[in-house]
C-alpha cells in the first residue's frame, strides 16, 4: 500500500509518495505566491491551489503508472487558518483571508476584555492568525459576501472537497478558529455568538486521521488518481511536522528554529491550570492535544542582520565568529522582538532591541547576542510548557539548527540535553505516519514513529555546565529589560492617551 501525502503549505504544495515502510518514491512541487498589500492585507486566489492539487496529482500519478507503483490512498496536510468564502455548489466566492492576513487587529483589539472567556473555552487567546477573527470581519465589512457564504473553508477542507465532494474540517483545523471547544471538540454556541458566526456556514467537525471520503471518478478522470481511493485529514501541517520530529507521546518537546521559531510539546489531556502563555490545540494523533508557543524571527532576525551587517561572509564565518565570542556577548544583550512577541503576553507593539552596547562593542558581540537573545526567548517559552507538564527530551530542527555554536547555545540556555534530527520532509513524513496508522499499516501513531522516523540520524548536544548558569542570569537579565521597556511603554501610554497593544 503506497500512500499520497499532500502537503499544502503558505508558498507551495508539495506532493510525496510513500511505501507503507514510508520510503519516498516521488515527489513533486509547484510553487505560488501569496499577494501581500500595503495594508497589511495578505489574500491568494484558490485557483492557484486547485491548479497545484490536480497537477500535483497528475503528474505523480503518471509516474507512478510508468513504474508500475500503485496510489493506494491520500493524505491532506495543510497550513491552518486560511478562510475561503464558498457559495452553495461549493465554489469560492472570491480570494482566501491568509492566516497572516492582518485586516483583523483592529477588532481583535476591541475585543479585548473577551479574552480571558476566549481562552478558557478555546485554549487560544484573540488573535488576527486564527479564523474567527476573519470570518467576523467579512460579516461587517463584506456583508453581501458574508450572506452569499454556505461554508467558511479552510484550505485543507477545500482540497479535500476537491477531492471526494465531502464537506468537513477536522478538530486540528477547528482549534485553530477561535470558535471550537477545546475539550467537547464541537462547535461552541458561546464563541459562535461572540463571533457572530452561524454554525451552519461551518463545515462538520470530525478527527483527524479519519477518513473523510474516497476520491470521485471526477477528480480520476481529470488526474489519473484511482477512484474510491481513501482520502484522509492528517491534520495540520504544524502537528504533523511535530509528529515528524517524534513528538508522538507527553515529555516530548520539538523546537523548529525556522523563519520564526516553532515550540510543540504533546499532552495527553487539557491542562486543568491551562494559563495564556502557551497555546492549546489538537493533535493528530487521536485523543492527544499538544501546546504551542512561538517566537516570531529566528532565521528572518538573522538573515536581517547578515544582509546589513555582514556582507560577503559565509555562514562557516559567521559560526566561527559566534563561536569565538564569549558566553553573554560580552555584556551585549538582544531583545529578538523584531515582529512584535506572540506567546506568553501577545505583544504586537514589541520591537528588537540590542542593549548593554558599549564603544567596546563589537560586530561580533551583537551577532551572539542576537543567537542567544533568540535562544532565551525560546526558553522563556519551555518555562511555560515545563509548568504544564514534564519534558524529558527536547528536538531542535530548523535553518538555523545547521549551526553547531546555535545548537550549543540553545542546550546551555535550555540547561538539558537536546537532539538535532533534520528531517527534511518532516510534515509530510508526519501525514503519512497518522494516514499510516489509520489505514491499520501500524497500531498506533506512536508505533509508525518507532519504525519510520527513528531510522534519521541524530547528532546530541549536552549542556556545558558552567554556562548553564551564566545563561539563566543572562535571561534573567533579558526578561527583566523586556519588563521594563513595556512597563514604560504602557505608562506613557497611559500619559499621552495612546493606546498600546
Amino acid at each position: 500500500m503506497n500512500i499520497l501525502v499532500i502537503d499544502a503549505g503558505t508558498s507551495s504544495m508539495r506532493g510525496v509518495l510513500f511505501t507503507r515502510e514510508g520510503k519516498e518514491l516521488v515527489q513533486r512541487q509547484q510553487l505560488y505566491r501569496v499577494s501581500y498589500m500595503e495594508n497589511g492585507w495578505a489574500e491568494q486566489d484558490p485557483s492557484d491551489w486547485k491548479a497545484a492539487l490536480y497537477g500535483i496529482v497528475k503528474e505523480i500519478s503518471a509516474e507512478a503508472g510508468q513504474k508500475g507503483w500503485t496510489v493506494d490512498a491520500v493524505a491532506v496536510t495543510s497550513q491552518r487558518s486560511s478562510v475561503i468564502p464558498m457559495d452553495r455548489a461549493m465554489c469560492p466566492l472570491g480570494h482566501a483571508v491568509m492566516w497572516q492576513d492582518k485586516r483583523t487587529n483592529e477588532l481583535c483589539r476591541q475585543m479585548k476584555a473577551q479574552n480571558d472567556r476566549v481562552f478558557d473555552l478555546c485554549g487560544s487567546r484573540i488573535n488576527p492568525v486564527f479564523s474567527a477573527t476573519k470570518m467576523t470581519w467579512i460579516r461587517e465589512n463584506r456583508p453581501e459576501l458574508y450572506e452569499k457564504t454556505c461554508k467558511f473553508m479552510v484550505l485543507p477542507d477545500y482540497l479535500i472537497y476537491l477531492m471526494t465532494g465531502e464537506v468537513c474540517t477536522d478538530y486540528t483545523y477547528g482549534s485553530r478558529s477561535l470558535l471550537m471547544n477545546i475539550r467537547t471538540c464541537e462547535w461552541d454556541p458561546e464563541l459562535l455568538e461572540l463571533f457572530h458566526v452561524e454554525k451552519e456556514k461551518l463545515c462538520s467537525l470530525v478527527e483527524p486521521g479519519c477518513i473523510c471520503g474516497g476520491v470521485t471518478e471526477k477528480f480520476a478522470e481529470d488526474t489519473g488518481c484511482p477512484a474510491g481511493i481513501p482520502v484522509i485529514t492528517a491534520g495540520g501541517d504544524q502537528q504533523c511536522g511535530a509528529i515528524g520530529q517524534g513528538v508522538v507521546k507527553q515529555g516530548i518537546l520539538s523546537v523548529t528554529a525556522g523563519t520564526g521559531g516553532f515550540l510543540i510539546t504533546a499532552a495527553e489531556q487539557v491542562p486543568d491550570d491551562l494559563g495564556q502563555d502557551v497555546i492549546c490545540n489538537c493533535s493528530s494523533i487521536r485523543g492527544q492535544y499538544i501546546l504551542e508557543s512561538s517566537v516570531l524571527t529566528c532565521c528572518s532576525a538573522y538573515d536581517w542582520f547578515r544582509k546589513e551587517f555582514c556582507r560577503g561572509e559565509s555562514y562557516e564565518e559567521l559560526n566561527r565568529a559566534v563561536a569565538q565570542t564569549p558566553v553573554g556577548s560580552n555584556g551585549c544583550i538582544c531583545l529578538p522582538y523584531f515582529q512584535g512577541r506572540s506567546t506568553p503576553d501577545w505583544n504586537n507593539a514589541a520591537k528588537g532591541i540590542f542593549a548593554g552596547v558599549t564603544l567596546g562593542t563589537t560586530r561580533n558581540d551583537m551577532l551572539r547576542s542576537l543567537l542567544e537573545g533568540i535562544c532565551c526567548e525560546i526558553g522563556n517559552g519551555i518555562d511555560s510548557m515545563r509548568s504544564y507538564v514534564d519534558i524529558s527530551e527536547i528536538y531542535v530542527n530548523g535553518g538555523l539548527t545547521k549551526s553547531v555554536p546555535f545548537n550549543e547555545i540553545q542546550c546551555s540556555v535550555y540547561g538539558c540535553r537536546i537532539v538535532h534530527r533534520e528531517v527534511a520532509d518532516a510534515t509530510a513524513l508526519g501525514a503519512f505516519m497518522v494516514a499510516a496508522a489509520s489505514l491499520g499499516i501500524f497500531d498506533s501513531v506512536q508505533e509508525a514513529y518507532g519504525a519510520v522516523g527513528e531510522q534519521c540520524g541524530a547528532q546530541v548536544y549536552l549542556p556545558r555546565e558552567e554556562e548553564v548558569q551564566k545563561y539563566r542570569e543572562y535571561r534573567a537579565r533579558m526578561n527583566r529589560l523586556y519588563q521594563v521597556i513595556r512597563d514604560s511603554d504602557a505608562s506613557w501610554a497611559e500619559e499621552s492617551g495612546t493606546e498600546t497593544r
